[in-house]
């Protein structure tokens, strides 16, 4: 018979070990930012006859990267859909909209910056999701808190900010994507533990598959003429930053809170801007280490410094709606 103390090791385990998993999708996100930017401008070269069209390809390439996920994790894990309700297609297709959203953004945000801005950019999201928690719970969230958001703020304004003191368009893309990323998160926190892992996953990927067939054909035409070396990159994104981190993020929610989601993702800023500069995208300038190291820091304020009461406030918000 279990008891009290072997449920809770068995808890921290669990916890343990989806904390672990969510590390390797910051991974596979982080290095995956090269990977984008180089296929989104070979894609957008591809389309245009004149000149090349952001838009354009972003949206092909999302559109076939998503249909590739869809039609393999269809095939792999049939119940996924098969034994899919109403209620977790509605859940599924609000948090595919809300991701699919953020990474359009982010995508073409990314054309106009370096894969290192945008990943600490993006990492920003780890600094929204405590307040957004204070939107929904109506408490605050703490003085570490709104120290570290502050901190953070002080990093994307050294990191971002011209002479001018205005924000490129590509960095301004991307920070309303990693809002859009914080949402995500936090509802991923109250849906997880009502539907099976699978099934949220699945129904994600569907719906952005679905909704990119619809638009895509006004921005441009479908081709799948791109050559080899998009479709190895297009299968890859599709595997490791698609199947493979909605499933794990769906499945880890369970068992650990958003807060301990949004800062173990969060480390995609780190494995973006190490990608980046050694491949010869970003430039180790003093930007980009000030910048960067103020960003981390009050993302990690944010979130290794709560206090006990915060943590309760989080739990009981994400539960509370169950």
């Amino acid at each position: 018979m279990a008891t009290p103390t072997t449920l809770t090791h068995r808890s921290r385990s669990m916890a343990l070990f989806a904390d672990a998993l969510l590390l390797t999708v910051a991974v596979f996100w982080g290095s995956s930012f090269v990977i984008v930017k180089k296929v989104v401008e070979q894609t957008s070269a591809a389309v245009s006859d004149v000149a090349p069209s952001v838009l354009a390809g972003t949206f092909l390439y999302l559109l076939l990267r998503y249909v590739v996920a869809a039609g393999i994790f269809a095939a792999v894990r049939p119940r996924s859909w098969l034994r899919a309700r109403g209620q977790d297609w509605a859940r599924g297709s609000f948090l595919g909209a809300v991701y699919l959203t953020a990474l359009i953004m982010q995508t073409i945000g990314l054309q106009w910056t370096t894969p290192g801005i945008s990943g600490f950019i993006t990492g920003m999201n780890i600094a929204i999701v405590p307040f957004l928690y204070w939107a929904v719970a109506k408490r605050s969230p703490g003085k570490f808190q709104i120290l570290g958001a502050l901190i953070a703020t002080a990093g994307l304004a050294a990191l971002s900010l011209r002479g001018d003191l205005t924000m490129s368009w590509g960095d301004v893309l991307t920070l309303l994507g990693a809002f859009l990323y914080a949402v995500h998160i936090m509802t991923t926190g109250f849906f997880a533990p009502k539907v099976e892992a699978s099934t949220l996953a699945f129904t994600q990927i569907a719906f952005s598959a679905a909704a990119l067939l619809l638009i895509t054909p006004f921005i441009t035409p479908i081709r799948l003429d791109l050559g080899w070396g998009f479709w190895v990159m297009t299968i890859w994104t599709a595997l490791s930053g698609t199947i493979y981190a909605f499933f794990i993020q769906s499945w880890a929610q369970r068992y650990t809170t958003s807060t301990h989601a949004a800062i173990l993702m969060g480390f995609e800023s780190v494995f973006a801007a190490v990608t980046g500069v050694i491949v010869g995208m970003d430039a180790l300038t003093w930007r980009l280490m000030l910048g960067g190291s103020l960003m981390l820091t009050g993302v990690l304020v944010v979130e290794l410094l709560p206090s006990s009461k915060a943590i309760e406030r989080e739990i009981d918000a994400e539960r509370g709606l169950e």
